[in-house]
């Protein structure tokens, strides 16, 4: 089981860093480009992965919480793809269709299953976890004020101009139940796979 759990979360990371930097070298401007929440969240999923083929085996809570916003992060960037974004991947930049596949759907079903074929080891407190949303709160504060500067927004739902600031505060609120939905169906999972390999593990016979 190792050896398959290094394979995969590596070919996955190979995968994740060479779609974003094919898509970097088609990219017109940096600072536009890595203010995707796609991309910083796969660049994290791809480091989480690389550092958890390495050291599969890692008993260490900050690490699987560390693993639990990784998997948060994706699962978030995966579903908002899905139901606003898939018909927008000329605005998003990701027109090469396997760079799209990737970095919308294979990272984040690969992160959300390895944290099920390799649960927490330790118990995941809601408490803890709610730290997983400090990121995205800081991604959306700063595209609201980097937008406001620059004139340029990553996604529909956070650009003012079109419907005005009712529509992005709508749908931010929108997603952010999204967000504290995912949450909570990561932490129950993986504290539920947790308790279930520990039962069945030799160690607890």
């Amino acid at each position: 089981m190792e050896i398959f759990v290094r394979i995969y979360r590596t070919a996955t990371a190979i995968a994740i860093v060479a779609a974003v930097v094919v898509q970097f070298q088609r990219t017109t401007d940096v600072g536009n480009f890595f203010s995707f929440f796609t991309i910083q969240s796969n660049l994290i999923g791809a480091a989480v992965l690389l550092v958890g083929a390495a050291r599969p085996a890692w008993d260490n809570l900050r690490w699987d919480l560390v693993r639990g916003a990784a998997t948060s992060y994706l699962f978030t960037t995966g579903v908002v793809f899905a139901l606003l974004l898939s018909d927008l991947t000329a605005q998003l930049g990701t027109t090469l269709p396997w760079v799209n596949t990737v970095l919308h759907q294979i990272s984040p079903v690969v992160l959300f299953l390895d944290w099920l074929i390799q649960p927490p080891r330790h118990q995941i407190r809601l408490p803890d976890a709610w730290s997983w949303l400090a990121y995205p709160i800081v991604w959306l504060g700063y595209t609201l004020i980097r937008g406001g500067i620059v004139d340029w927004y990553p996604y529909p739902f956070v650009d003012p101009r079109p419907d005005g600031w009712g529509h992005v505060v709508k749908a931010c609120l929108a997603i952010a139940i999204g967000i504290i939905g995912f949450v909570f169906i990561v932490v129950w999972a993986g504290n539920s796979l947790r308790r279930l390999h520990t039962r069945l593990s030799p160690e607890s016979t």
